[in-house]
């Protein structure tokens, strides 16, 4: 670059000057727009300090290069063609056109950015502006605070999951062996195991049934959750919101120390198996001794039915996932709940009786006539046409168990209905065979001879149902540590049911206050039932009932008139172990 063309150059170099009364704001973003590092030393075209579409017009809206002519004026010296003043320009584009040789016009001369600029200070822009800042600035502080709360919950999910190890594994029932050694089969990882809700081959086929048995399996000791689990898959005493609320919108009085629950949400939560000393170990630990306890030779009677039912179980909701997915695929609506009920006991008859690819048929059958008919009769409600599927199924699932020389073709593993994971845990590693063409009859046939039932360990007495001569408060808590300690002897379902007679029965009261006094009790326990259902196991919440039996107080006589004043608790768990032990007057006897 020679001397001359230097000078020229220089003399094209603008002088930033502020505007007078101009807004700070404007004036910083000119004078960041206007920012020269000198001229291209080949090109002669200037070069910025700057690229425009990194400077940050602050909200104030409209072309860069009007917003920084509301705030200074970048003159050079020239002269404005039109006004014959100093030239000020009105852009950068102006600038490289000066440099070319062109003469462009000033900033007053320029119509359309003198209206600009003064848009860009009208007083009620200016309002809008500061409002949206604030509410800009309210917002930031809402997130900071937000933040602050997210990061003590993170904090305290750490400290309260934080990994611990244990060289022993706990004694657990059959299924849920089966569902944590499925867990840890068929999860993509155990360091941890996480997202069990997006499997594309589900844990159980019923995701209900899933959410129950991961549930079962923290509480019983065989998986823990995970540290890393995220806020949202544990339940909260109170939210950020309702803080705030509480506050009353203050967001400097906010208590930020949130409070957990101890219930969470299984589907969104990460798991880890707390054995040996690490969580890979742990997982390695855990699969060895699950599988050495669910090999036949080791399982005793009592777990021998526990396994049959968990085969029944997994070959009946398969075959109901499989009836749900058809109805999904052929546009028709789910079953109705009053026919829900219908539809399981079929599929649980059938499945005592047939393989699970023989079932698949029926559903097959059952649903392509429901399409059918809703083609002949488009007039018709569809929800009519669902219900026409679970009759056909009925008729088919009868026919299959009454007539065991029924031929029907079994069908393969249907695509994108795969069996569960606990259904190839089961059947895959534990009995060995296949899912879809086993029966529970080649099960039993399969079983070798139980083992014998494991001996009380020295020191430790064996829990004894009560006699009858124990007092009422010895009674019941020797008969909840009885029904605890031997699960097999006694079937849940049968408590759950003596309520439904409970209630219609009454306890056989003769009079009506009394009749209405039991029915009051017997709906309180079913009020605690469906509460307790959603997160325990069947036992687990018979048990609870039982317990709760107690504090049901309320003085009633008895039929026979031969007790008077007895708590109606009393009574009603009389009636309650008479179901359990399938005796009618003392139960101790069994």
């Amino acid at each position: 670059m020679t001397d001359e063309m230097s000078a020229v150059l220089a003399g094209l170099t603008p002088t930033v000057v502020p505007v007078a009364g101009a807004d700070p704001e404007l004036i910083a973003i000119g004078e960041r727009y206007w920012a020269m590092a000198g001229f291209h030393p080949e090109l002669f075209t200037p070069v910025w300090c700057e690229k425009a579409a990194d400077i940050d017009t602050l909200g104030w809206g409209g072309p860069l290069y009007a917003t920084a002519a509301g705030g200074v004026r970048a003159v050079v010296d020239h002269m404005c063609p039109q006004c014959q003043q100093q030239l000020s320009l009105t852009s950068r584009t102006a600038l490289a056109d000066l440099a070319r040789g062109e003469t462009p016009v000033c900033v007053e001369c320029t119509e359309s950015l003198v209206a600009a600029v003064q848009t860009l200070n009208d007083p009620k822009r200016k309002a809008k502006r500061d409002a949206a800042r604030a509410r800009a600035a309210e917002q930031q502080a809402l997130d900071a605070a937000l933040a602050t709360w997210q990061s003590a919950q993170h904090e305290l999910i750490e400290e309260r999951y934080r990994l611990t190890f244990s060289e022993t594994v706990p004694t657990a029932s059959v299924r849920e062996m089966v569902a944590a050694l499925a867990l840890l089969r068929y999860a993509p990882s155990t360091t941890p195991i996480s997202q069990i809700g997006a499997w594309l081959d589900p844990l159980h086929p019923a995701q209900t049934e899933t959410v129950q048995l991961l549930g079962a399996l923290v509480r019983g000791r065989l998986i823990r959750i995970h540290p890393t689990t995220p806020v949202t898959a544990i339940e909260w005493k109170s939210s950020f919101q309702d803080a705030l609320a509480a506050a009353g919108g203050d967001l400097e009085s906010v208590e930020l120390s949130p409070q957990p629950t101890s219930n969470f949400f299984p589907l969104d939560s990460r798991f880890y198996a707390p054995f040996a000393t690490s969580a890979g170990t742990g997982a390695q630990h855990l699969d060895a001794a699950l599988s050495e306890r669910l090999t036949p030779e080791h399982l005793t009677a009592g777990q021998h039915d526990d396994l049959l039912s968990l085969a029944q179980e997994l070959i009946a909701e398969e075959a109901l996932r499989y009836f749900t997915s058809r109805l999904e695929d052929l546009n028709l609506p789910t079953v109705t709940d009053n026919h829900v009920e219908r539809l399981r006991e079929a599929a649980y008859k059938v499945a005592r009786h047939r393989p699970l690819a023989e079932i698949y048929n029926l559903a097959w059958r059952s649903t392509r006539s429901a399409a059918e008919s809703a083609q002949k009769n488009p007039r018709a409600p569809r929800a009519n046409m669902s219900t026409h599927a679970v009759n056909q199924f009925e008729t088919h699932a009868l026919h299959a168990v009454t007539d065991p020389a029924w031929p029907i073709k079994a069908f393969g593993e249907v695509t994108g209905c795969g069996p569960s994971a606990m259904a190839r845990t089961l059947f895959y590693t534990v009995l060995d065979m296949h899912p879809l063409e086993t029966s529970l009859t080649d099960i039993e046939q399969a079983l070798p001879e139980p083992a014998p039932e494991p001996p009380t360990p020295a020191g430790e007495a064996t829990p004894q149902p009560p006699t009858g001569k124990e007092s009422e408060d010895e009674e019941l808590s020797l008969l909840v540590r009885w029904l605890h300690a031997y699960p097999e002897s006694w079937d849940p379902d049968t408590v759950l049911k003596a309520l439904e007679d409970l209630a219609q029965s009454a306890a056989g009261m003769e009079y009506d206050v009394e009749q209405r006094v039991v029915r009051r009790a017997v709906a309180h326990l079913q009020q605690l039932k469906a509460c307790l259902s959603p997160v325990l196991d069947e036992r687990q919440v018979a048990l609870a009932v039982l317990a709760a039996t107690e504090l049901l107080q309320h003085p009633v006589t008895g039929s026979d008139r031969s007790a008077k004043n007895q708590p109606v608790g009393s009574v009603v768990r009389r009636h309650l172990s008479q179901a359990i032990f399938g005796t009618e007057d003392d139960p101790a006897e069994e």
